[in-house]
């Protein structure tokens, strides 16, 4: 046999073996309603907290121990699921956490309550964010997998949009814990979707050989971290600097979206509202992702952009304080921050892969998402007591001043 031969009966026989792998593994689906589910109910924690009598300080230790407890988890299970080699399970246990957690948090009857089962189901929800990337891998070739991670994201994405327009719908005849009982009942199918369709691949996947990837389509910072890739972490001094800018911007945003639903309700609108402005982040956000990811050409100026707008944002909402909590410039604070959002995860997950080493992107990007989570912990904390202390205005002044001193630093990076 020629070798010409030999080449296109080996092509033919790979061709054949990888036709089996769908573009879209039916696995992606399973994680439909779980995404309705946790999308839907992600407005819900704040709301109920206020109507049990909290506080916007108690809201913020909320958001901060949900954060916390969601970044661990993701560490925990991801590392332990590479260390059995097992996934199903993993994702088994995050799918069930929606129909065990949500029922107790409509139970609740005081704050501290409330927070405390939340923190729990942060944990257990964790375990879907590190294990999917392993199994996405497994599905797709490997030449596609940036194509693989980011139609699962783009499902995700859209299904927690889908979520957050069923709660606005549903928000005007029910109550917060009658909300919280039907969205654990809609997330309950993505069990036997996932236990049908999964099947287990004990495959090692080395984690710091992965390079960065930028597929967060919506800022999902009611679950912080929103998707985890790499476990493993380092600190290579050319990222230093991208590293404290976006610390700064990560506390800055943890003061505004906690809060953001606190002036909502404050200013005198229902929980419709509040859906209604996290509805329009999202699908602006979604519908900004591709076109940027498509027209990147320059990460630090397209950061640069980003970050401008984002400020713009926060000054809108600071404006709207200003002004009584005019809901027309709630909703442009909201619209901005979703628009902004493709710009800065795209190009400052872009900046990673090329500034770390071939060996250290993927701890590199363990890095990234711990620090930004580390960020936003602490400004979820910190935003609560200072609308306590001082009111909204200096809150959000703070944010804008936070991220103009993100800028700064992104401008002198080499």
């Amino acid at each position: 046999m020629s070798q010409r031969v030999a080449v296109a009966v080996r092509n033919a026989s790979v061709s054949g073996r990888y036709s089996r792998i769908p573009d879209v593994p039916r696995w992606f689906y399973s994680f439909v309603p779980f995404k309705i589910a946790t999308g839907g109910s992600s407005a819900l924690v704040s709301l109920y907290i206020l109507e049990l009598g909290g506080s916007a300080s108690t809201v913020g230790i909320a958001f901060a121990l949900a954060s916390l407890a969601s970044m661990l988890g993701a560490l925990f299970w991801g590392r332990l699921s590479d260390r059995t080699l097992r996934r199903k399970p993993f994702i088994l246990l995050g799918f069930a956490s929606v129909p065990l957690f949500l029922p107790l948090m409509a139970l609740s009857r005081t704050p501290l309550q409330l927070i405390a089962v939340n923190t729990l189901y942060s944990f257990f929800l964790a375990s879907t964010l590190p294990v999917p990337i392993a199994l996405v891998l497994r599905s797709v070739r490997k030449h596609r997998w940036d194509y693989g991670i980011g139609k699962f994201n783009e499902i995700s994405g859209w299904d927690w949009a889908f979520g957050l327009l069923i709660g606005f719908g549903l928000s005007r005849y029910l109550s917060v814990p009658e909300l919280f009982a039907t969205f654990a009942l809609l997330g309950l199918p993505a069990l036997p979707l996932a236990h049908r369709t999964i099947r287990e691949a004990p495959v090692y996947i080395n984690r710091r050989a992965i390079r960065a990837f930028g597929n967060y389509v919506v800022e999902k910072t009611r679950y912080f971290p929103s998707f985890v890739l790499h476990t493993n972490l380092s600190l290579p001094a050319s990222l230093r600097e991208l590293y404290i800018s976006l610390v700064l911007l990560w506390v800055a945003i943890g003061l505004y979206f906690p809060q953001m639903p606190v002036l909502i309700r404050d200013s005198g609108y229902g929980t419709e509202v509040v859906y209604l402005a996290l509805i329009v982040n999202s699908v602006i956000s979604a519908l900004n992702y591709t076109r940027v990811g498509q027209g990147m050409r320059d990460k630090r100026a397209t950061l640069t952009k980003g970050l401008l707008i984002r400020m713009g944002a926060f000054s809108v909402a600071l404006l709207a304080v200003w002004a009584g909590g005019a809901l027309p410039l709630v909703m442009a604070s909201y619209v901005l921050t979703g628009y902004s959002w493709a710009f800065i995860s795209l190009s400052s997950t872009g900046i990673v892969g090329e500034k770390a080493g071939e060996r250290e992107k993927g701890s590199a990007m363990g890095t990234y998402n711990v620090l930004s989570s580390a960020g936003y912990v602490a400004g979820s904390a910190l935003g609560g007591s200072l609308v306590s202390a001082v009111g909204f205005g200096p809150t959000l002044g703070l944010a804008v001043l936070l991220v103009g001193g993100s800028l700064a630093v992104i401008k002198r990076m080499s």
